[in-house]
């Protein structure tokens, strides 16, 4: 790891770092949270893409409002993987007068957090909490995210084995917890709309420390009772390799006449797979994730991103850098840092309408790092369209991007990319 490391104290519940140096004389505080202590080396690479983007702002001008110029500081917090730490450190960010967060990592967290942000007038954008509870919330229009929706995850999932594959019998596999059950609930009720049957509905303990000592067998050979065409697994990246080789080895699945595909959840890291799975069950695996396919803009923001901390970002950095990214340039569009006065044009300079009635020109395209041009285009009040570090953001009414989305699967031990959906 590079020299910029976070550094967390023992119970991991303050999160230190030196990204809060140097002390700046006027600047705009932003709240970054995440669930550091949970996935720590996956976190702090997402905190990583925040603060590219910080200083990529910093360095070509900061930010002015009212004829006055800051910096953006960003304010590292640790949520620890639970909803009681989350609402802690999100109060600890109120006390210090911050009224923006950007965060959290885990669908766990998300919910108790967005409460405490309404209550607060607060705008959360979360990078990583899929949890189509944030969807539907009564919100003020102050909880946005980054990523996609398991709602969207899971309908297209239901959808592409039913219609495409032509699957019509399933069992669903999921951690218990709010992610696992609300993201489990979703396929399941879409592949019933389809007309799919549900064989089985099983859950494993979400709070299992190691889970490669925890003994399995009751809910596998729950779920492994009789043939399927697939198998919906919910669950974590860090978890995945270790439910393919349980599943692998028992007794119920080597007795199966036709092994049924396995078909993975968004966020599951397939090269950690690929090298730590069970290789004899890798080939029947399926998975959907959103897809940098064809976007240029994800390159360039890999490139400087390595460039600056000397390794590969993962998965979700480039939603924390886009976080960054939208909250400033609808704050220069408003000309204000009020959430209140933000949060109206988030939808305007991801492209999705236009804040005003006038007639006016076509909004001008915003890739990665571009942000001195961006400044100029807005200070001469005209539209921009912020095409992200992950893809073309389009936020929709309920503060969600509409993403392009890949099916994937293995193929002598390589990832390969399936089919697509979305722009």
């Amino acid at each position: 790891m590079v020299s910029l490391f976070f550094l967390i104290s023992i119970g991991c519940e303050d999160l230190k770092e030196d990204y809060n140096l140097p002390e700046y004389e006027n600047s705009i505080k932003i709240g970054v949270v995440g669930d550091v202590s949970i996935l720590r080396e996956q976190v702090e690479n997402m905190f990583f893409g925040a603060k590219l983007a910080s200083e990529e702002i910093n360095q070509n001008g900061g930010i002015d409002i009212d004829n006055l110029n800051y910096n953006l500081e960003l304010i590292y917090k640790n949520s620890g993987g639970s909803a009681e730490q989350g609402i802690k450190v999100t109060n600890e960010l109120i006390e210090e007068g911050i009224d923006i967060i950007i965060g959290p990592t885990f669908s766990s967290v998300a919910i108790e957090m967005a409460e405490l942000c309404i209550e607060n007038d607060i705008l959360m954008m979360t990078y990583a909490a899929t949890t189509p509870e944030l969807t539907f919330l009564d919100d003020k229009n102050l909880i946005w995210r980054t990523c996609p929706s398991d709602h969207t995850f899971g309908a297209i999932s239901a959808q592409y084995c039913f219609d495409s594959l032509q699957y019509e019998t399933a069992s669903v596999f999921y951690r218990d917890d709010r992610f696992g059950q609300g993201l489990s609930n979703i396929i399941k009720e879409n592949f019933i709309g389809f007309g799919g049957n549900i064989a089985n509905y099983i859950s494993y303990p979400g709070d299992i420390v190691d889970l490669g000592t925890y003994d399995f067998s009751f809910e596998l050979n729950s779920l492994l009772g009789q043939n399927v065409d697939v198998i919906f697994i919910i669950a974590f990246s860090s978890e995945i390799a270790v439910l393919t080789n349980e599943i692998y080895n028992n007794q119920l699945y080597q007795q199966l006449e036709s092994k049924p595909r396995i078909f993975l959840n968004d966020g599951i890291v397939p090269e950690e797979l690929i090298i730590n799975g069970n290789t004899e069950l890798l080939e029947t695996v399926i998975g959907i994730t959103s897809t940098n396919e064809g976007n240029f803009n994800y390159n360039t923001y890999k490139l400087n991103y390595i460039d600056r901390f000397g390794f590969s970002p993962s998965t979700y950095s480039e939603h924390a850098y886009d976080a960054v990214y939208s909250i400033v340039y609808a704050m220069l569009r408003a000309n204000s840092d009020d959430p209140l006065d933000i949060i109206s044009y988030l939808p305007e300079i991801s492209g999705t309408e236009n804040h005003t009635d006038q007639q006016v020109s076509e909004p001008v395209i915003i890739n990665v790092n571009e942000y001195g041009v961006a400044k100029n285009i807005i200070n001469k009040g005209e539209l921009i369209n912020y095409e992200g570090a992950s893809g073309p953001i389009n936020y929709d009414s309920n503060g969600d991007p509409i993403p392009k989305i890949v099916i994937w699967g293995i193929q002598n031990n390589e990832y390969m990319e399936i089919t697509y959906y979305g722009k």
